[in-house]
Order: structure tokens, then C-alpha cells, then sequence
């Protein structure tokens, strides 16, 4: 794993902890300008971490790792907070990369940060509520400075004082952030602390009730567009219908992305917006302070909020496809999902260390000295974490083409070598020419079970073609429960297939190994099942042999971990 990325996770754990937690402070207390607060601190947070940390791209990275971190939720709006996050840390990486580590650097970079914070803010409204939205906030300007008697103050005039205070802001963000990485006395940081990292199947669930479709994910992409597009050139009698069955079929599909429409603030914003449109569409041109025309104007817009909250947040659980895991990982982006991971692993140890939000806002820099302090002690918990992780081998090929009699022969050479490895094999049984069954042979002592037979046996569960000994399968589970391997080098399983994809034979075990083992692991697995094995188990990291074409030699040669 890119040691940069390492860093990346640390540092986006500890922004996502302060992003979730002095956010939903911020949040249930209803305090304006939240958005602005949060970048600011972030800013803080940022730019005092790279005085630590001075690796060109690691802000970027972090702020990838924060955003998605942030967005994880299944009724999370990916268009928010995970633009937002990311759109900070590119400007902070931009011009600190211009300018460089110094004042100057730190200084233009926490100002666009913060001020993305505003027109972060503006972009949501618009892709909420459309340009309709303009219009009105123009004619509410023009009705307010005509009733205070200054309608010769331009607009563009308050514009410029907005962005000054935003500019400003950064700026005092940029320099209190400098003096925080430079502070070294009056931290307190326990030298032995050693922070708690949690186990990865805690956040990155190994097995999910969630179905998802490559197919859903295109339509919801094409859905949201279509939508948006009726709304805004076809009259609402026309476009309503196609609307309803989007969002009727979001809903019933998604539970999760009716949330946002079940929150009482969402209606009191369709009230208000809806009144203000109703007075402010033709700025009281009219001579009436009801305008039909306007009333409609912002139904049409509460719906169109309706459409980008319903249908992103369906949108974001789509995208959690592990196809789509699987193909990033075949396109370079394995460093990435590692650092998610591990950033994940570590944010609940990080957020268990955050003080009050209320101590943290009334003295931030102490906070975050401390918290910037104990984040770069776990560098190398995180190092050591990724280096146990168990490699994974994984020979396959198609039915009855040799991967057992390839793996006994990896057995084999691994006892030359006084290797001896737990599991067990996987024999096939014939009748008359043809296979009726198998039985799993441990590698331990040679003691075999019949584990499936195609002959009805009478409390024998029936998958398939086959029925299943449940004495079989207790017997298998037992030679791959962690008490039973914890001495050896390698742990054999002969074979992974559609029975522990559907959660039953060895699924357990194999997620028990793979979350609380470094052993490395050799598993047989059809050549068609080998990417919807490796997504269920998230194994990012694995070598495939094949029999037949492949040799016991080279599969032993590469287990370079026990040889």
C-alpha cells in the first residue's frame, strides 16, 4: 500500500470525526452558517496536520477518504457533502502546491476553501430548486432595500462584501491553523495510549441483504435527468405522472430514501418557499400579494427538491455496488479502498477522543493540537494492521479439472518444506463413472466426512443437486475455526462456491479468518466465481493459479509469507 495513502486515511478519519461530530451539533442545535463553521475548522485542521505530513497530495486524498466517509450512510446525499469536502481540499492542495508551504500558500488556499463553503451552498439550492430560486431572492432584494430607501445600493455591492467576510475567514482559519501545527508545548498526550482500532467487518459489512443492479444505477442516472428535465419544460399536469412512478418505485425499493421527506424541516421549507414564491414571483408587479402563477412556480420547485433528494440518495446506495468496487480495483484504485478501510478501522477510536464539541469549539486549537498529535501516533498501528492482513491464493478452474490433485500436490511440497497446513481437501465421490458426492478430508489428520451426496438423505439440507451432511459441515467449520489454526502458516479450504455465497457452509468461517487472522489462506474456487468471491469477502489483495496451467511449484513458490 502507497505510504501516502496510509497518511491519507489518518488524516481523513480524523477530518471525518470533526465532520461528524461537531456537524451534528452544529445541526440539532439548528445553528446558521453551520457549512461555514465546518470549514473553517476543517481549514484549521488541514493546514496545522501539514506542517506533520508535507507530502504533495496527501489533502486531496484525505478529503476523497472524509467526503465518501461522510457520505457512507444508505440515506446520505452524495451531491452534498461529498462535493463540498472534496472541493475544500482540492483548493487547499492547489494553492498551497502554487505558492507553496508558507503563509502566503496556506493563506489563499484556507481563504477559497472556506468561501467554496458559500457557493458550495448556492450550487445546492440551484440543483434543489432550479433557477426559479434566483428569480425570486432578486425580487425579494429589490421589495427590501425599496422599503429601507436603498435602491440605490447595488447588488453586486453586498455580493463583494459577502465574499470579503468568506475571504476573511479563511484567511484567520489559515493562519490560526499554521500557529496550531507549530504549537509543541502545553499538549498533553499520553505517550502509551494506544488507540483502538475496530474490526473491519464492523464497518465494512462482509454480507449485506442490499441487492444491487448495474442496470438500476444507469436508470436511476437517466431517471433523475428525464425528471428534471420535464419539470422544467413540460407543464406539471404532464410531467407529474412520470414523477410519481420515479419516485413511488425510489421509495418502495429504497426505505431509506423516504428519510429526508419524512423530516418536519423539509415541509416547513416547502411552506416558506411555496409563501414566498406565492408573494415575490412578479415582485407584487401584479398588485397582488397572492399570485397564482407564483404559487405553482414553487410547488414545481419543492417537487424538483423532491426528485434530487429521493433520487440521489437511491442513487447513493446503488453506487455501493461491489461490482463496481471490483472494477476500481482492476483500474488502479486498490491503494484507495485500502485507505478507506483503514481510515474506517480507526474512526471510532478517533472520535472516542474528541472532547465535547462544546470544549472543542470554545478551545479548538488546544483540541486540535492534541487530537493532530495522537492522529500521527497512529501511523504505525495503522502499518502494522495493513501488514497482517491475510494474502489470499486462490487456485481454480472448471468442474473435475484438477484443483484438488493440484492443491494435494501444494500440500505435498509444503510438508518437504516442514510446512504443515490446516483445512481440508475437498474429495469427490463416484458411482458408476460419475460423481455423487464429496467428502472433506482434514489435512491435519487424514480423518474424513461425507459432506453431500445426490441421493436423498433424510435431514440432510438440499442445495442444489446435492444434500448436505449437517455433520459435514460441523466438521469442516471445526477444522477452520480460528482456535484450530491459530498455529499454523496456511489454511486450505477446498472449495468456496454458491453454497457460501448464499451465507451457508464455510461463509462463516471464511469471514471469521478474514477478520480476525493474518493466516495466509489458499482457496479453490471456480474460475466463474472467483470476482463474486473476492467482492463478498472484500479481498483486495490475491493471486490466481489455474490447473492445469499453472504448477504446484509456482503456487508454492508464491507464498512467499510461510516459505
Amino acid at each position: 500500500m502507497n505510504p501516502i495513502w496510509l497518511k491519507a486515511s489518518v488524516v481523513g478519519s480524523l477530518w471525518a470525526s470533526i465532520e461528524i461530530i461537531i456537524g451534528s451539533f452544529l445541526h440539532n442545535l439548528r445553528v446558521p452558517f453551520s457549512g461555514t463553521i465546518l470549514s473553517f475548522m476543517t481549514v484549521i485542521l488541514i493546514i496545522a496536520f501539514v506542517q506533520h505530513w508535507r507530502e504533495n497530495g496527501l489533502i486531496w486524498r484525505a478529503g476523497l477518504i472524509c467526503a465518501l466517509m461522510k457520505s457512507i450512510s444508505p440515506s446520505a446525499i452524495i451531491l452534498g457533502p461529498m462535493t463540498g469536502i472534496f472541493m475544500e481540499a482540492l483548493l487547499l492542495e492547489f494553492f498551497i502546491l502554487v505558492f507553496g508551504r508558507n503563509l502566503l500558500g496556506y493563506i489563499t488556499g484556507g481563504a477559497a476553501a472556506v468561501l467554496s463553503a458559500l457557493f458550495h451552498k448556492i450550487f445546492t439550492l440551484l440543483i434543489l430548486y432550479g433557477l426559479d430560486l434566483v428569480q425570486i431572492v432578486k425580487n425579494i432584494y429589490f421589495y427590501t432595500v425599496k422599503q429601507v430607501h436603498l435602491e440605490k445600493l447595488d447588488p453586486w455591492i453586498v455580493v463583494a462584501i459577502v465574499v470579503l467576510i468568506y475571504l476573511a475567514a479563511g484567511s484567520v482559519a489559515a493562519v490560526l491553523g499554521y500557529i496550531t501545527g507549530k504549537r509543541k508545548e502545553g499538549v498533553q498526550v499520553d505517550q502509551d495510549y494506544i488507540l483502538e482500532l475496530e474490526a473491519k467487518g464492523k464497518l465494512f459489512s462482509l454480507t449485506t441483504k442490499q441487492k444491487y443492479s448495474g442496470w438500476l444505477l444507469l436508470l436511476h442516472l437517466l431517471s433523475i435527468v428525464l425528471c428534471l428535465y420535464l419539470i422544467n419544460y413540460y407543464p406539471l399536469v404532464w410531467s407529474l405522472p412520470v414523477i410519481a412512478i420515479y419516485l413511488t418505485f425510489c421509495i418502495v425499493r429504497y426505505k431509506t430514501s423516504l428519510r429526508h421527506l419524512k423530516k418536519p424541516l423539509f415541509w416547513i421549507q416547502f411552506a416558506i418557499l411555496t409563501i414566498l414564491a406565492s408573494i415575490f414571483w412578479s415582485g407584487m408587479s401584479k398588485g397582488n400579494f397572492w399570485d397564482p402563477e407564483g404559487f405553482m412556480v414553487g410547488i414545481t420547485m419543492n417537487i424538483r427538491a423532491a426528485i434530487v433528494l429521493v433520487g440521489f440518495s437511491s442513487l447513493s446506495v446503488e453506487l455501493k455496488n461491489p461490482l463496481i468496487k471490483a472494477v476500481l480495483y482492476k483500474r488502479g484504485f486498490a491503494n484507495f479502498y485500502q485507505s478507506m478501510r483503514m481510515a474506517f478501522e480507526a474512526l471510532p477510536g478517533l472520535i472516542a477522543l474528541l472532547p465535547p464539541a462544546r470544549q472543542l469549539l470554545r478551545k479548538p486549537l488546544n483540541s486540535l493540537s492534541d487530537m493532530i498529535l495522537h492522529a500521527t501516533r497512529l501511523l504505525p498501528q495503522l502499518q502494522e494492521q495493513h501488514n497482517r492482513l491475510p494474502g489470499v491464493v486462490i487456485i481454480t478452474g472448471e468442474r473435475e479439472q484438477g484443483k484438488t490433485t493440484m492443491i494435494r500436490e501444494i500440500v505435498n511440497l509444503l510438508k518437504q518444506k516442514n510446512i504443515s497446513p490446516g483445512g481440508f481437501l475437498s474429495i469427490g465421490i463416484h458411482t458408476d463413472g460419475k460423481r455423487t458426492g464429496f467428502r472433506i478430508e482434514s489435512l491435519e489428520d487424514g480423518t474424513s466426512v461425507e459432506l453431500c451426496t445426490t441421493n436423498p438423505m433424510k435431514g440432510w439440507q438440499k442445495t442444489g443437486k446435492y444434500y448436505f451432511n449437517p455433520d459435514g459441515i460441523s466438521f469442516g467449520r471445526s477444522l477452520l475455526s480460528p482456535q484450530q489454526v491459530k498455529d499454523v502458516q496456511l489454511v486450505i479450504i477446498d472449495e468456496i462456491g454458491p453454497v457460501e455465497l448464499g451465507g451457508q457452509g464455510w461463509a462463516v468461517s471464511i469471514e471469521e479468518l478474514v477478520e480476525k487472522t493474518s493466516i495466509t489462506q489458499l482457496w479453490s474456487v471456480r474460475k466463474s466465481l472467483v470476482d463474486k468471491i473476492s467482492r463478498k469477502w472484500n479481498i483486495s489483495e490475491y493471486q490466481v493459479f489455474e490447473a492445469g496451467k499453472n504448477t504446484a511449484e509456482e503456487v508454492v513458490n508464491s507464498l512467499k509469507i510461510i516459505t
